[in-house]
């Protein structure tokens, strides 16, 4: 389900509406988090998504990760015996490890929402050489397969996989289909781990004050009529309370051989008025189930054919109930191999390394790069075979290149190593057109006529070029709009410059900014922004007035989150009519 909607109230009396309840980030985001921090957590390579939908967590999972795992030990050539390491593996520093899944498979009912899947898991067209986007060397293979078809129905492909998340889809399941699941999935197929996410029932009372009466509350009545219970969706069959869930868990648990570990996410930004947000815990339940291989807490794990063979016939003796309603056997509706690139696994030489780091510093006339900026160039990267310890070595022993990894003996954070050039001075680069003074050519940058006033004359900077002005509302630097299509404009006046700490001169980075594999959605990874300065005087007469009639701020909004609103954070908004 899409976010909540923001809408106009009439009154002011919380008694008598719904209790503003926001989440930050939003709730289905914070599922997808969980999920992929356990993913990364066991180095999980092998996923099934069951109810995978239009792909939203596959879209992370097929991402191509940065850098190879370690290599092995007797891969990476023996330190030379001064070598000034100072650290670890480069991968033992990350504090978010990336994921390298080899094998993903996906599965949904509904062929329209695979249509999507498909769209975000196929493998990306071939690169475009570009220098303001970089594009990820894939250096492992990976198979990505998505099934049509119901969750009641045993595919082979599926038995013994990994890991298997499902992921708001318990409560979704009919009162026919629901006996199978965890049959099929804890017993037929056995993994290693299984993932689930479901709505809190217990948490559905935030969303009014104790006293309110029933009118208050929308949303949509148990459509089984088990219950009198109001629910967040239409076409969820049930939401179960904390000694429901709980009960489940630990049932479920025993009785197939697996640890269970669970809690609740998504706790509201605002503070509940009537002082029962412990009592209440998160809006959505998340369970790591985890396979017992041997003996454990006095009980006796059961083996994976014991588990398969009590799974079928569980599936038997359901079958036989109605065998005419047995649902068509699983299609592949799309089978998607992302290659690795032909260099993987094979680096050059570290010396040789060590020269393309080099000359790809003098090319840009710097004398100092953090690490991250020298490996997304793909001419570093293939020649590492994609092993970023390669990169790490090859500057450590080599006598021109020095790598800075903390100061004042304090390792720093891995996206603050920088690599320098031994002795080097470095010059300004020569971004633009240069100009004739008294007969000698002269780089425009570095010529201001003395009777120049800023802000004044062609030499300023126009309204289409003011790069310090503009920032959007979810905190993204826009470069003169530059989210438009056409950016051809976009480099027509130079950016501000300054020097580096080495002496080389460069665009400096923007402070705090994240390196890749920092970020919450699994292994893909972010290069650091330029950051443009110009003096507070040409701010302020850049500054643009705000348009004629524009209104002051914004009417008084509220948003209402209700048992319907959503929050079950499905992005599907056909059947929500709040969210």
């Amino acid at each position: 389900m899409s976010p909540m909607k923001e809408i106009l109230l009439e009154t002011d009396e919380e008694d008598q509406q719904e209790l503003r309840v926001t989440f930050s980030p939003e709730l289905y985001l914070q599922r997808r988090i969980w999920i992929l921090d356990t993913l990364r957590r066991e180095n999980i390579t092998q996923i099934l998504d069951a109810g995978c939908g239009e792909g939203e967590l596959l879209s992370p999972l097929v991402q191509a990760a940065p850098w190879l795992d370690s290599p092995p030990s007797d891969r990476l050539p023996p330190q030379a015996p001064d070598s000034p390491v100072i650290s670890p593996t480069f991968n033992s520093n990350e504090d978010i490890p990336n994921l390298h899944p080899n094998l993903v498979h996906g599965l949904d009912i509904s062929p329209d929402d695979l249509k999507f899947a498909i769209g975000r898991t196929r493998a990306p067209e071939p690169e475009l050489d570009s220098k303001y986007t970089i594009n990820l060397t894939r250096f492992e293979p990976l198979d990505v397969k998505l099934w049509e078809g119901s969750l009641e129905v045993i595919n082979k492909e599926f038995v013994g996989i990994e890991c298997i998340v499902s992921s708001e889809v318990i409560e979704h399941l009919s009162p026919s289909v629901y006996p199978f699941f965890v049959p099929i999935l804890l017993g037929v197929y056995h993994p290693k781990f299984l993932l689930v996410t479901t709505p809190s029932y217990t948490f559905n009372v935030r969303f009014t004050a104790p006293d309110a009466p029933s009118s208050v509350r929308s949303g949509f009545p148990d459509p089984t009529q088990r219950t009198d219970r109001v629910f967040r969706h239409s076409d969820h069959k049930f939401e179960w309370t904390v000694e429901e869930f709980e009960a489940w868990v630990g049932e479920t648990a025993k009785e197939w051989g697996y640890e269970p570990k669970w809690t609740s996410i998504g706790r509201p930004k605002e503070i509940d008025p009537y002082g029962r947000d412990e009592e209440l815990a998160g809006a959505s339940f998340v369970v790591e189930f985890r396979k017992l291989e041997a003996e454990s807490g006095g009980r006796i794990a059961l083996t994976d054919a014991e588990r398969e063979k009590k799974g079928r016939e569980v599936l038997a003796n359901l079958n036989n109930a109605d065998p005419n309603t047995r649902p068509a056997a699983h299609k592949l509706a799309a089978h998607h191999h992302h290659p690795a690139h032909p260099a993987s696994k094979h680096p050059i030489p570290l010396p040789e390394i060590a020269s393309i780091m080099k000359e790809k510093m003098e090319a840009a006339r710097e004398s100092m790069m953090h690490i991250n900026e020298l490996w997304f160039d793909k001419d570093v990267s293939v020649a590492c075979g994609g092993w970023i310890e390669f990169l790490v070595r090859a500057v450590e022993e080599s006598p021109d290149l020095l790598l800075k990894k903390g100061e004042n003996g304090t390792l720093r954070q891995r996206e603050l190593w920088t690599v320098e050039i031994v002795g080097g001075t470095g010059e300004p680069r020569n971004l633009w057109l240069n100009t004739d003074v008294e007969g000698k050519s002269v780089p425009m940058g570095d010529y201001v006529p003395d009777d120049w006033t800023p802000g004044v004359g062609p030499l300023s900077l126009d309204d289409s070029t003011d790069f310090g002005e503009s920032t959007g509302a979810e905190g993204d630097i826009s470069l003169n709009n530059s989210e438009a299509e056409d950016t051809s404009g976009l480099w027509t006046t130079p950016p501000t410059f300054v020097a580096g700490s080495s002496g080389g001169w460069g665009p400096r980075h923007r402070k705090g900014g994240k390196g890749w594999g920092e970020g919450d959605w699994g292994s893909g990874a972010g290069r650091k922004d330029f950051e443009y300065t110009e003096s507070s005087e040409e701010e302020g007469r850049n500054k643009k007035p705000p348009p004629a009639g524009a209104s002051a701020g914004p009417k008084k909004l509220r948003h209402v989150a209700s048992s319907t609103a959503g929050w079950d954070g499905d992005e599907d908004e056909s059947s929500d009519t709040t969210s």
